[in-house]
């Protein structure tokens, strides 16, 4: 027996709700190219983060950007993060099919995990990776808690003794 289902040409498109799903997780909950949907091709910066014991480890990826076009700065636990480039130079008369290098300012702020001692902070710049070592501030670092019997020493009570006479 065969069941005949009604003349749907666009059953195997996507349907709208496909596209807007691919469209957010693409561009904002996965962002792994550098441009987004900012509306003026607004690039992104994509960094690594981590922790270590005694300190935080930011590494950025900023291809084609030297030293000097590039800003750090932290202030109240925000890292920011700025590189500007110039826009590269057309070819009069030339023909593009594709232009994804901009010039322009990207910038990335991130909230740090920890409080950080910034006056010891350590910048590198290596083949387009610009490395950012931050050592926790010794308020952030973990402390050990000595663990008593549950005894007072003598010393102890002496000094409550004396507080309540």
């Amino acid at each position: 027996m065969t069941v005949m289902t009604g003349f749907r040409p666009l059953r195997d498109f996507m349907t709208l709700r496909d596209v807007v799903d691919r469209l957010f997780d693409d561009n904002f909950v996965n962002p792994g190219s550098w441009y987004s949907l900012t509306g003026s091709g607004g690039r992104y910066l994509p960094i690594d983060v981590y922790e270590t014991k005694d300190e935080i480890v930011v590494r950025a990826h900023v291809p084609g950007v030297s030293p000097d076009e590039l800003e750090v700065n932290c202030q109240q636990g925000v890292l920011t993060l700025r590189a500007t480039t110039k826009q590269p130079e057309g070819q009069e008369g030339a023909r593009w099919y594709v232009r994804e290098l901009g010039g322009g300012e990207v910038t990335r702020q991130i909230t740090l995990p920890r409080d950080i001692d910034v006056d010891q902070a350590t910048a590198n710049f290596e083949n387009g990776v610009l490395t950012l070592t931050l050592p926790k501030s010794a308020s952030a670092k973990p402390r050990r808690i000595t663990i008593g019997n549950g005894k007072q020493s003598e010393s102890q009570h002496q000094i409550a003794a004396q507080s309540e006479g």
